[in-house]
């Protein structure tokens, strides 16, 4: 008699494509220092059933980094939660009931539901995986703090967030001192720059470092959402008008776009 076998549970996090800017076409994912670091992080959140936090500021690659690496070690039992801001304390318990597959609607009894949420985390290993944590009040915090649970640890979590987050948890002190390990994202360096970009984006393969230097000065920033907009822009240039050219003037032009104060005045030949 054969044993029934069951199927992979569905992973909740997005195909690798959402995570680039407006899904930009050909974008590779880079190896880059901050990719490692949150993948060190979240391991330890594995291996501990800890909570770490990953924060910086919008469109370094935060989110991007954090699906990546629980692609790699968790893809069928990451939980992805995901709250407008200020989302109340119901819409946090069903949005995290439907996500752990709970059978029916939520109990409008808080500690049944509760239980049942517990119940759930408590029968198989999960990773609660909290983004844009800066849009959730004290209560949410105190929530997940509490249903992580001091002696049961009951899931691994991982909180993600830009602007305020982290002086959020800070002024959460009873959330704040059971943190693990927290990595903050930083734009990328000059140097980075220059070793990432040209294979981010086959656009950008052989293009003068100068050029690309010139690019994140004006407008890149060491932003991985800045540098996706601006080669979106410079796509579409060129498969509008293929006889251009990947030049300072062609990136001025995209620069007048992104940024409607700077000036471009096309170079005539």
């Amino acid at each position: 008699m054969s044993t029934p076998t069951t199927s992979p549970r569905p992973s909740q996090l997005p195909p690798p494509s959402q995570d680039h800017y407006l899904g930009l076409t050909g974008a590779n994912a880079m190896a880059t220092k901050a990719v490692a670091e949150t993948e060190s992080r979240i391991l330890k959140a594995i291996k501990h059933n800890a909570m770490v936090c990953i924060h910086g500021h919008v469109g370094l690659g935060k989110t991007f980094a954090v699906h990546t690496v629980l692609r790699r070690h968790a893809p069928e039992t990451t939980v992805r939660l995901r709250y407008n801001s200020g989302a109340n304390m119901n819409e946090i318990r069903t949005q995290l009931w439907r996500r752990l597959d709970l059978p029916g609607e939520p109990s409008q009894a808080v500690g049944p539901c509760d239980q049942q949420i517990q119940d759930a985390l408590e029968a198989q290993p999960r990773v609660l995986l909290i983004d844009e944590v800066q849009g959730l009040g004290t209560k949410a915090l105190e929530y997940f703090r509490n249903l992580w649970g001091d002696d049961a640890r009951r899931a691994a979590i991982i909180l993600v967030g830009s602007g305020n987050a982290r002086q959020k948890i800070l002024n959460n002190q009873a959330l704040h001192s059971r943190i693990l390990d927290w990595y903050q994202f930083s734009p990328l360096t000059p140097t980075e720059v220059q070793a990432v970009i040209p294979a981010y984006q086959r656009i950008w393969a052989g293009t003068q470092p100068e050029l690309i230097l010139y690019t994140d000065d004006m407008a890149g920033h060491g932003s991985f959402r800045n540098w996706a907009r601006i080669t979106l822009l410079l796509h579409d240039a060129l498969e509008v008008n293929p006889g251009l050219t990947l030049s300072k003037d062609l990136i001025r032009w995209v620069l007048s776009r992104v940024d409607p104060t700077t000036r471009h005045t096309p170079q005539r030949s």
